[in-house]
């Protein structure tokens, strides 16, 4: 998971840097407390029925980002455990929740990630595997 979470923490880095001040003591910890929540949201959307299909829709920008009940749910995620974990300020979380969206857009589009490796590396293989079916029959055949 090193490799997306390190690319969510990049995209975070140059979304909130020109928006909001954090405090380099807690910087890093954001910045994985925002991969997390994208985890966690990717996590149980692929397991919940439709889901799937929810994310294909996200990862093939067949949705926006900022319509998406995925990136809605990274957004509380993160307004409520992620926060409530790092004991971050209602300012600090204020700021960084309307960012998710424009974080999970530049992640999506960033054009290196695949979306079998996301799945895979958040949720257990069989979800992986039903996942390829499930892109699979949407485009043809292209995630096999």
């Amino acid at each position: 998971m090193s490799f997306l979470t390190d690319l969510i923490k990049e995209k975070a880095s140059e979304v909130l840097a020109d928006k909001i001040s954090i405090p380099g003591s807690i910087q890093e910890e954001v910045l994985g407390g925002v991969a997390d929540s994208i985890f966690g949201s990717v996590k149980q959307t692929a397991g919940k029925e439709g889901g799937l299909d929810q994310l294909v829709e996200l990862f093939t920008g067949r949705q926006a980002a900022s319509s998406s009940p995925v990136t809605q749910l990274a957004s509380n995620i993160f307004g409520s455990d992620i926060a409530k974990k790092l004991g971050l300020s209602p300012a600090i979380v204020n700021a960084i929740v309307p960012m998710i969206p424009v974080i999970i857009e530049k992640f999506t589009s960033s054009g290196k990630i695949d979306i079998n490796d996301l799945i895979s590396e958040a949720t257990a293989s069989g979800v992986a595997d039903k996942l390829k079916d499930v892109a699979g029959g949407f485009l043809g055949g292209l995630f096999k």
